[in-house]
């Protein structure tokens, strides 16, 4: 399937060539660029693009005829299968186009298509994994994640004549699929958001009226099909949600940036035998492994922690060192289920330096065997 990426600039002339290489890195290779600048008061942004545009056929500029026009309606002149929205300052794992093509195919329900995504802060530090966050996907018959990494195919010929003003794109975007098919969410992290100080959503000192106009905006959005409104029918597709929970103990793992097939070893207490199936499906272009008893060296080993495991870290370590010393070691606790206090506690008494970060309820450490 052919892709076009959908990108629209406004300022940043400095992030023009990366994100360029960043499509260039990407292993599928059937795409175009179609880029616009966003009238932008300073900086050579359109000046480079129309550059790269003369040099790589497959990168196209759009001219629009109002402010935003491609920021509400990324599909402008798009002629892929589907389109795929890369904001200017973010960064695409370099394999999401071949994943996205490969669920596209496998799932002909699905209209659109959204992953997890590695969020950071603007001096590039850890902040949480977005596109889950708090919601729980069991309560609403709507697709309500955060769309990182949307997707979508080419079938929409309007998302907005230009009445929107504010930022919730992404969710317009979304609504609108939801009345032609399925939505998907995709555990997996493929992308990297930055909270970036000059970005349309964080704007500072917006007034009370603002706030107001944004959420009339909302609103106007949700109002739209009030038929996707129904308890008793699902816009999103179902396929992934039994291990949601499961797949979000890789979503800080190395292997996601990998280019090539890697082998990874997952391990949590109690897994079931459907749960492995959907996690070897669900990372199908790598090759998983359940067992900590294997003679096998691996790219890199996840754990998905409760009490019970954190009791055996020490013996786990002990029995992978074998064949794994040196391996990247992932560990993931959520602290609504289990105590962080006992993970530690084996942390310190087990191991010699480790790193961690927390996101909300989730705790994510690194490691080595």
């Amino acid at each position: 399937m052919k892709f076009s990426i959908s990108t629209s600039f406004y300022r940043r002339a400095h992030l023009v060539e990366q994100i360029y290489q960043q499509i260039l890195d990407q292993t599928h290779g059937d795409w175009e660029w179609v880029v616009t600048d966003d009238f932008s008061d300073y900086g050579d942004a359109k000046q480079l693009l129309l550059e790269i545009c003369e040099r790589d056929p497959r990168v196209k500029y759009f001219e629009q005829s109002r402010k935003k026009e491609c920021f509400y309606n990324p599909h402008r002149g798009c002629s892929g299968d589907i389109v795929i929205q890369f904001d200017s300052d973010d960064f695409a794992y370099p394999r999401i186009l071949e994943i996205y093509n490969y669920l596209f195919l496998k799932h002909p329900d699905v209209v659109g298509i959204s992953c997890l995504s590695q969020t950071v802060d603007g001096e590039g530090n850890w902040v949480e994994i977005q596109g889950g966050g708090s919601y729980s996907i069991g309560e609403t018959s709507l697709m309500n994640y955060t769309p990182m990494g949307r997707a979508w195919r080419n079938i929409i010929e309007e998302f907005d004549n230009g009445e929107m003003q504010w930022y919730q794109n992404d969710t317009n975007i979304v609504r609108h699929l939801e009345t032609r098919g399925k939505w998907l969410y995709l555990p997996r992290t493929l992308y990297r958001y930055y909270y970036s100080q000059d970005t349309f959503s964080r704007e500072p000192n917006r007034t009370e009226q603002q706030y107001s106009s944004i959420e009339d905006e909302r609103f106007f959005i949700e109002g739209k099909f009030p038929w996707l409104q129904n308890l008793d029918k699902t816009t999103f597709n179902l396929y992934y949600l039994p291990i949601q929970k499961q797949a979000r103990a890789f979503a800080n793992a190395e292997f996601n940036l990998a280019s090539t097939r890697q082998k990874i070893l997952f391990y949590k207490t109690g897994l079931k035998v459907y749960e492995r199936q959907l996690l070897k499906e669900l990372f199908w272009d790598h090759d998983l492994y359940f067992d900590l008893d294997l003679e096998t060296r691996f790219d890199e080993i996840i754990l998905l922690v409760d009490d019970l495991l954190s009791e055996q870290i020490p013996s786990i370590r002990e029995r992978l060192s074998v064949f794994n010393k040196g391996t990247l070691l992932k560990l993931s606790l959520d602290t609504r289920d289990s105590s962080s206090e006992l993970l530690f506690e084996q942390m310190n008494q087990t191991f010699e330096g480790y790193g961690w970060v927390l996101g909300g309820y989730e705790i994510y450490l690194n490691t080595a065997i």
